[in-house]
């Protein structure tokens, strides 16, 4: 969809965001679901990605070098792939790796493959219809991966990388693809375990994750009209304290620790499980909590492990009452929603980026619905003058004596098919290279993030899907009321459309 045609163009639907008019676009909360916040009573967060925002390039790289290491010291992967260096424009979140051919894929939301790349090879379109013949692919298959969560994009990296190395060097050509996806996954996995990127991390704070102003004026805020607030992560009690009192310690007056933010902390929780379980949460011992890094505790609860349901039964609220934010489409949003009915909101980084490179490239999209006006003007007019050429070879035998004249008349109308047909295939050029190049303003080997040309990808229909509302971070919930009622666009079906709305 063009540029200009993602904003409404109905009066009544842009009173939607009629109190919306002071907030940045790209800093908006976008909604696919109403949500009245006024029904809200308790208010959750996930930390990795979401309450602590990691700078990209230092985080990734840290975690490819690590696994890259890893494979080397514990795998007997071969010493020159210590040479392999971390691309962070190779892989985008939403993609998926074929294990089994070696192969990084992106869909589209009904899971058809539109783009391929054999390691960091694009596959021309040819050979990519031959190795998945236009049907789509089964992600329930334990031969699919899928790229989830920004903590993937490194593993998906150094597979790509490691591809290559089979293909153009044969280094390691003594492996299937397989095995050395599931190599590389266990050595990232031991690395987040053993300690070996939160001790890298932890030593420096201020390199790895981002500090805003506004991020405890949120959450102040949210405290301050009744939402009850609670932190519920996979990371474990000593990082957790280490990363949100470099967040929030001494940011405003009154909360002079993190944990005062919050009424229940769970910590080393396993979601998705957590979501499905039944288990208690084992509340930490003041032994454990000293141990870990936990100084005096004003109200706050911390537990580890246990499920959604004991949860609810601390905060004394339940189902969609509860709004959780969370980065991961499957490990937050989605488990959230289908186990706990819990009300979901999606933080997309990247979503940012995406909307500012909308506004830039506002001018190439015109030029972009230009050209698809045209060349259907254009389609349409040939069709006209194909039936009316029809029409005067069926009537030439009926018509006595005339018969030169249609001959001259239907040779001028066969010059302008073919002078409209080039004019066809040269719009048709141009359209493509506009596209193609559009594309690689986001992203030079996937283009968009959210899209698959028209159509949303796997990514952009898992947000729309999962996410009751999403945005790029907590801290854009700030510009909006306590009681903010976030509404969502009414869905306009392809019939509804007309000559006025275009």
């Amino acid at each position: 969809m063009a540029y200009q045609r993602s904003q409404p163009s109905n009066g009544s639907l842009l009173d939607l965001h009629a109190g919306e008019k002071h907030i940045p676009h790209p800093k908006r909360v976008f909604v696919n679901r109403n949500l009245k916040m006024s029904s809200i009573r308790a208010i959750g967060f996930d930390m990795d990605h979401t309450i602590a925002v990691y700078r990209k390039l230092p985080m990734e790289t840290l975690a490819f070098e690590a696994t890259r290491d890893k494979l080397i010291a514990e795998k007997g992967y071969p010493a020159s792939i210590a040479a392999l260096q971390y691309d962070p424009h190779l892989i985008i979140r939403g993609l998926v790796v074929d294990k089994r051919r070696g192969n990084i894929l992106k869909t589209d939301q009904y899971n058809y493959v539109v783009r391929l790349y054999h390691g960091t090879r694009l596959v021309p379109k040819e050979e990519r219809r031959r190795l998945y013949r236009n049907r789509r692919i089964r992600l329930s298959s334990a031969k699919y991966m899928s790229i989830d969560t920004l903590f993937a994009l490194p593993e998906a990296t150094l597979f790509a990388l490691l591809v290559d190395l089979c293909e153009t060097k044969g280094v390691i050509s003594h492996l299937d693809y397989a095995q050395m996806y599931d190599d590389v996954r266990e050595c990232i996995d031991r690395a987040h375990a053993d300690g070996t990127l939160k001790r890298a991390i932890a030593a420096d704070l201020d390199r790895y994750i981002e500090r805003h102003p506004e991020l405890p004026e949120t959450l102040a805020s949210f405290r301050d009209h009744g939402k009850k607030l609670f932190l519920l992560t996979n990371s474990e009690p000593p990082y957790t304290e280490k990363v949100m009192s470099h967040l929030l310690d001494g940011a405003l007056p009154g909360l002079p620790r993190w944990t005062d933010y919050f009424e229940v902390v769970v910590m080393s929780a396993g979601k998705p499980g957590f979501f499905r379980t039944l288990k208690r949460m084992q509340r930490l011992r003041p032994a454990e909590a000293r141990q870990a890094g936990f100084g005096p505790l004003r109200s706050t609860s911390l537990f580890h492990g246990g499920g959604a349901r004991a949860l609810e039964g601390v905060l004394e609220n339940a189902g969609e009452e509860i709004l959780y934010v969370g980065d991961h489409t499957f490990g937050d949003i989605l488990r959230a929603k289908a186990h706990s009915r819990w009300r979901t909101a999606m933080v997309v980084e990247e979503l940012e980026g995406e909307i500012d490179l909308e506004h830039r490239l506002a001018q190439r999209y015109q030029r972009l619905d230009h050209l698809v006006l045209e060349r259907n003007r254009v389609l349409g007019e040939i069709g006209r003058l194909l039936r009316q050429l029809q029409a005067q070879r069926s009537g030439a035998g009926a018509a006595d004596g005339a018969g030169g004249q249609v001959v001259e008349a239907a040779g001028r109308l066969e010059a302008r098919v073919k002078r409209l047909e080039e004019l066809s295939v040269r719009r048709a050029a141009e359209l493509r290279q506009l596209r193609e190049a559009i594309e690689r303003r986001f992203n030079r080997h996937w283009g968009k993030l959210f899209k698959c040309g028209e159509i949303n990808s796997r990514f952009g229909h898992q947000v729309k899907d999962f996410a009751c509302v999403y945005t790029s971070a907590v801290r854009n919930f700030l510009a909006y009321p306590e009681n903010m009622y976030f509404r969502s666009p009414r869905e306009i079906m392809p019939h509804e459309t007309g000559p006025d709305r275009d």
